[in-house]
């Protein structure tokens, strides 16, 4: 690649880390689609892998290539020699059913902007940014004026979300170990709104309104080591081991909230602030997350991790009491990834396939039921451009979460992520012969 041409990528990857905050403001607020249970804690949560490992069920915290970012692990972005760039969009459609409704709905979102940057043979710095949360809801309820033939409406919805924006080190340390660290700053807000109206059908309406803002921001930190040790002297076989562990944190908060009461799109009152910018915090919980995996380089890898959230520590605004019901989350990810023959002049044998599975519960509870989760996936990587060093990765995933006859929502979806990986061979010293 030509020095115009890295000048033109690293500008491109500046634009991109400079206008993502704003970019992802707006889509954020569109989410994945409906999302009822967002209405619970602190909404719908993304998860940290890009597309790569979405294709392993999610699976990857001990097992990396140099080929793409892992942001499972921040040890693992060592394992990236070259810049890299990586950019991801992901979209859903899900079906929503409670046994008397049902509803289809669909939603996209940018996923993440990734660099990364070999500064050193053993340091690698990086930088990325992806939306955290999502809150997306609306939800009515119909009750009879007691004493009055009329019925009121409730209508209860939500909108927003937290982004995150991190800074990556990771280390080479000795022969097999690397270790890493992430710095977060969480950023957003969420608006929820309670409206009741009482219709009189002669265009005299009473509407009564309550809207709540808040406004999230703040640092947090996550750890990560991995091991990679030889189990073949030829090195044609690796057994990985990695974990990361994120801190918990207090998200500092700004709530406002506002009254409205109208008769017929009137005012009966002025509008009035009942909260003006109340100074808070929202409690966000531990997690980690450790694996294993065998690496055949270029050819094969499996991979297995089990993951834990802590979300019982969950507070939300000016709450110290515990997390509204919520419970604390364990899944199991297991994953492969094949490679037909690297480096072969044929196409489709230097294409990588994956294939995975997840399951385990939500911090969701209804009924005094959990609400567990269940996908498959499956991915492909399709290198390009000269010398294949770029790539346009895909995955698929299709689960289910909630079962009927339990008083649960049961969400049927499906997904796909879309990648792109550009990389180029930066900060080498040249040789003269």
């Amino acid at each position: 690649m030509s020095l115009y041409n890295r000048i033109g990528l690293l500008t491109i990857a500046i634009t991109l880390g400079c206008n993502c905050s704003v970019l992802i403001s707006k889509v954020n607020a569109q989410g994945l689609g409906n999302a009822p249970y967002s209405s619970l804690g602190m909404g719908e949560l993304y998860t940290d892998a890009f597309t790569a490992s979405n294709g392993m069920g999610q699976a990857g915290v001990s097992t990396a290539s140099s080929f793409e970012i892992n942001n499972l692990n921040p040890a693992l972005w060592i394992r990236n020699k070259f810049t890299t760039l990586d950019f991801g969009v992901i979209g859903q459609y899900k079906k929503i059913d409670t046994g008397n409704a049902k509803q289809t709905n669909s939603g996209g979102n940018l996923g993440y902007v990734a660099l990364s940057f070999p500064v050193a043979k053993r340091w690698t710095l990086g930088v990325s940014i992806k939306p955290y949360s999502f809150v997306d809801f609306t939800n009515t309820t119909t009750r009879n004026v007691a004493g009055t033939p009329y019925n009121a409406y409730y209508y209860n919805s939500g909108k927003g979300g937290i982004n995150k924006v991190a800074f990556t080190n990771a280390f080479q340390v000795g022969k097999y170990l690397s270790l890493g660290l992430e710095t977060s700053y969480f950023f957003g807000n969420v608006r929820r709104s309670t409206e009741a109206m009482i219709p009189f059908g002669d265009g005299s309406d009473y509407l009564a309104s309550i809207n709540d803002r808040t406004t999230y921001s703040d640092f947090a930190f996550r750890g990560g080591a991995a091991l990679r040790l030889p189990v073949k002297k030829d090195n044609k076989l690796f057994l990985n081991l990695g974990g990361a562990y994120t801190l918990g944190t207090k998200l500092n908060a700004i709530h406002t909230t506002s009254f409205e009461l109208t008769q017929g799109s009137f005012p009966v009152i002025e509008p009035d602030t009942l909260v003006n910018q109340s100074n808070g915090n929202m409690t966000l919980p531990s997690q980690f997350q450790v694996g294993f995996s065998f690496e055949w380089p270029y050819k094969l890898t499996l991979a297995a991790d089990y993951s834990h959230e802590s979300w019982t520590e969950y507070r939300s605004f000016g709450s110290n009491n515990p997390s509204s019901g919520l419970k604390d989350v364990n899944r199991l990810h297991l994953g492969f990834e094949y490679t037909p023959k690297f480096g072969s002049l044929s196409y489709f044998d230097n294409v990588r396939y994956r294939a995975g599975f997840s399951a385990g519960n939500t911090p969701y509870v209804v009924k005094e039921t959990n609400v567990k989760d269940t996908n498959f996936s499956l991915g492909f990587t399709f290198p390009m451009g000269r010398g294949y060093q770029n790539f346009i990765s895909v995955s698929f995933i299709g689960g289910q979460r909630g079962v009927m006859g339990t008083g649960q929502l049961r969400e049927r979806y499906g997904r796909i992520s879309l990648g792109l990986t550009l990389r180029e061979t930066w900060f080498v010293k040249q040789k003269i012969d």
